[in-house]
């Protein structure tokens, strides 16, 4: 699995229509081949900027989103970032699911 995260800090004046656009393409994307799921993030901690994040399940899925169409219509709104854009690109590896969780608050039997 192919983890895409783009983070972006708009203009002040441009950030509802930045998060208008970003969330507008993110359902779109979802139905998109090998994509799992992608997100359109605001921490309440840190106003200012907006995350871009997506699952994709192999590389060629998330180059192909790259060269679509819907992606050339964040281009803009990702040159405009006040910041360099922080973009970060990499492999995951899962290693477990709930079984997981359950295991490790799980009172150790003596």
């Amino acid at each position: 699995m192919i983890q895409a995260v783009l983070r972006l800090v708009p203009p002040p004046d441009k950030r509802n229509e930045t998060l208008r656009v970003l969330c507008g393409l993110a359902c779109p994307t979802e139905t998109s081949k090998g994509c799992r799921f992608c997100r359109v993030l605001s921490d309440e901690n840190d106003d200012e900027s907006i995350i871009y994040w997506a699952h994709w399940e192999t590389r060629t899925d998330l180059e192909n989103h790259f060269r679509s169409e819907r992606f050339h219509r964040l281009l803009p709104y990702i040159e405009m970032s006040l910041e360099p854009p922080q973009v970060e690109i990499c492999n995951l590896e899962v290693i477990g699911e709930l079984d997981v969780i359950v295991s490790a608050i799980a009172p150790k039997q003596t």
